[in-house]
Protein backbone atom coordinates (compact mmCIF):
# COMPACT_ATOMS: atom_id res chain seq x y z
CA UNK A 1 0.00 0.00 0.00
CA UNK A 2 1.22 3.58 -0.63
CA UNK A 3 1.43 6.20 1.45
CA UNK A 4 -0.95 7.92 -0.85
CA UNK A 5 -3.92 5.22 -0.06
CA UNK A 6 -6.10 5.38 2.63
CA UNK A 7 -5.78 2.21 5.19
CA UNK A 8 -9.07 -0.18 4.60
CA UNK A 9 -10.70 -0.99 7.69
CA UNK A 10 -13.73 -3.58 7.79
CA UNK A 11 -16.67 -2.29 8.49
CA UNK A 12 -20.36 -3.14 7.70
CA UNK A 13 -22.22 -0.18 7.34
CA UNK A 14 -25.71 0.35 9.40
CA UNK A 15 -27.74 3.41 9.79
CA UNK A 16 -27.84 5.22 13.52
CA UNK A 17 -31.51 3.64 13.63
CA UNK A 18 -30.39 0.28 13.27
CA UNK A 19 -27.31 0.58 15.22
CA UNK A 20 -29.08 1.50 17.64
CA UNK A 21 -31.51 -1.36 17.99
CA UNK A 22 -28.38 -4.12 17.53
CA UNK A 23 -26.60 -2.33 20.06
CA UNK A 24 -29.74 -2.52 22.10
CA UNK A 25 -30.36 -5.75 21.47
CA UNK A 26 -26.88 -6.90 22.51
CA UNK A 27 -27.18 -5.17 26.10
CA UNK A 28 -29.97 -6.09 26.95
CA UNK A 29 -29.63 -9.87 25.04
CA UNK A 30 -26.72 -10.23 27.56
CA UNK A 31 -27.37 -8.66 30.65
CA UNK A 32 -31.03 -10.56 30.75
CA UNK A 33 -29.01 -13.52 29.73
CA UNK A 34 -27.38 -13.19 33.19
CA UNK A 35 -29.17 -12.71 35.16
CA UNK A 36 -31.96 -14.93 34.09
CA UNK A 37 -29.30 -17.96 34.10
CA UNK A 38 -28.10 -16.59 37.47
CA UNK A 39 -31.48 -17.22 38.96
CA UNK A 40 -32.65 -20.33 36.71
CA UNK A 41 -32.28 -23.75 38.50
CA UNK A 42 -29.78 -26.14 36.83
CA UNK A 43 -30.83 -28.00 33.77
CA UNK A 44 -34.66 -26.07 33.30
CA UNK A 45 -35.18 -27.90 29.73
CA UNK A 46 -36.73 -25.38 27.83
CA UNK A 47 -36.01 -22.50 29.86
CA UNK A 48 -32.26 -23.19 29.62
CA UNK A 49 -32.41 -23.58 26.07
CA UNK A 50 -34.25 -19.95 25.67
CA UNK A 51 -31.92 -18.07 27.95
CA UNK A 52 -29.24 -19.86 25.47
CA UNK A 53 -30.20 -18.22 22.60
CA UNK A 54 -30.51 -15.03 24.29
CA UNK A 55 -26.81 -15.33 25.06
CA UNK A 56 -25.52 -17.04 21.08
CA UNK A 57 -27.77 -13.91 19.35
CA UNK A 58 -26.50 -11.13 21.90
CA UNK A 59 -22.96 -12.68 21.06
CA UNK A 60 -23.37 -12.25 17.82
CA UNK A 61 -24.87 -8.70 17.90
CA UNK A 62 -22.42 -7.58 20.20
CA UNK A 63 -19.64 -8.75 17.16
CA UNK A 64 -22.43 -7.32 14.60
CA UNK A 65 -22.18 -4.09 16.34
CA UNK A 66 -18.10 -4.01 17.02
CA UNK A 67 -17.72 -4.20 13.21
CA UNK A 68 -20.61 -2.14 12.43
CA UNK A 69 -20.34 1.90 11.78
CA UNK A 70 -20.36 2.71 15.53
CA UNK A 71 -17.62 -0.29 16.15
CA UNK A 72 -15.46 0.91 14.08
CA UNK A 73 -15.66 4.73 14.79
CA UNK A 74 -15.42 3.83 18.70
CA UNK A 75 -11.90 1.97 17.69
CA UNK A 76 -10.73 4.08 14.81
CA UNK A 77 -7.28 5.81 15.44
CA UNK A 78 -7.17 9.21 16.59
CA UNK A 79 -5.91 10.24 13.10
CA UNK A 80 -8.94 9.20 11.36
CA UNK A 81 -11.24 11.56 13.21
CA UNK A 82 -11.99 14.98 13.83
CA UNK A 83 -12.50 16.95 16.83
CA UNK A 84 -15.58 16.77 17.49
CA UNK A 85 -15.17 13.19 16.62
CA UNK A 86 -12.17 12.01 19.22
CA UNK A 87 -14.28 14.10 21.92
CA UNK A 88 -17.24 12.67 21.15
CA UNK A 89 -15.03 8.82 21.22
CA UNK A 90 -13.53 10.09 24.84
CA UNK A 91 -17.03 11.04 26.16
CA UNK A 92 -18.07 7.46 25.10
CA UNK A 93 -15.34 5.73 26.28
CA UNK A 94 -15.53 7.26 29.76
CA UNK A 95 -19.26 6.87 30.03
CA UNK A 96 -18.16 3.20 29.30
CA UNK A 97 -15.04 2.97 31.64
CA UNK A 98 -17.76 4.33 34.57
CA UNK A 99 -20.33 1.55 34.00
CA UNK A 100 -17.59 -1.18 33.57
CA UNK A 101 -16.08 0.06 37.09
CA UNK A 102 -19.96 -0.29 38.45
CA UNK A 103 -20.12 -3.89 36.87
CA UNK A 104 -16.84 -4.43 38.63
CA UNK A 105 -17.64 -3.28 42.07
CA UNK A 106 -21.13 -4.82 41.74
CA UNK A 107 -19.34 -8.05 40.80
CA UNK A 108 -17.29 -8.05 44.03
CA UNK A 109 -19.44 -6.43 46.50
CA UNK A 110 -22.65 -8.66 45.41
CA UNK A 111 -20.98 -11.98 46.49
CA UNK A 112 -18.84 -11.00 48.99
CA UNK A 113 -22.09 -9.95 50.82
CA UNK A 114 -23.80 -12.92 49.66
CA UNK A 115 -21.58 -15.15 51.07
CA UNK A 116 -21.45 -12.91 54.39
CA UNK A 117 -25.31 -12.72 55.45
CA UNK A 118 -26.55 -15.66 54.08
CA UNK A 119 -23.53 -17.86 53.81
CA UNK A 120 -24.11 -18.26 50.37
CA UNK A 121 -20.86 -18.44 47.64
CA UNK A 122 -21.59 -17.79 44.13
CA UNK A 123 -19.90 -21.06 41.71
CA UNK A 124 -16.94 -20.47 39.15
CA UNK A 125 -19.89 -20.59 36.13
CA UNK A 126 -21.95 -17.27 37.27
CA UNK A 127 -18.08 -15.79 37.74
CA UNK A 128 -17.73 -16.72 34.29
CA UNK A 129 -20.58 -15.51 33.00
CA UNK A 130 -20.01 -12.59 34.28
CA UNK A 131 -17.03 -12.33 32.96
CA UNK A 132 -18.45 -13.11 29.88
CA UNK A 133 -21.37 -10.50 30.46
CA UNK A 134 -18.00 -7.44 31.31
CA UNK A 135 -16.35 -8.28 28.03
CA UNK A 136 -19.69 -8.34 25.71
CA UNK A 137 -20.52 -5.41 27.26
CA UNK A 138 -17.37 -3.64 26.98
CA UNK A 139 -17.24 -4.35 23.38
CA UNK A 140 -20.15 -2.82 22.80
CA UNK A 141 -20.89 -0.06 25.24
CA UNK A 142 -18.46 2.90 23.93
CA UNK A 143 -19.84 2.47 19.90
CA UNK A 144 -23.32 2.14 21.45
CA UNK A 145 -23.23 5.55 23.60
CA UNK A 146 -21.76 7.64 19.87
CA UNK A 147 -24.69 5.64 18.20
CA UNK A 148 -27.06 7.46 20.78
CA UNK A 149 -25.60 10.93 21.11
CA UNK A 150 -25.21 10.85 17.31
CA UNK A 151 -28.76 12.91 15.13
CA UNK A 152 -27.75 12.23 12.20
CA UNK A 153 -31.17 10.20 11.67
CA UNK A 154 -32.82 11.10 15.00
Amino acid sequence: MTETQPERIFRINLSTRISKLLGSYALVAMHSWFLVKLALPSENGGAELVVGLAAITGMLASIVFFVSTYGVIANAPDAALDERELAERNRAYFGAFKYLVLMTVAGGMIPETLAKLFNFELSIGVLKNFILLMFTTALVLPGFLIAWSDREEA
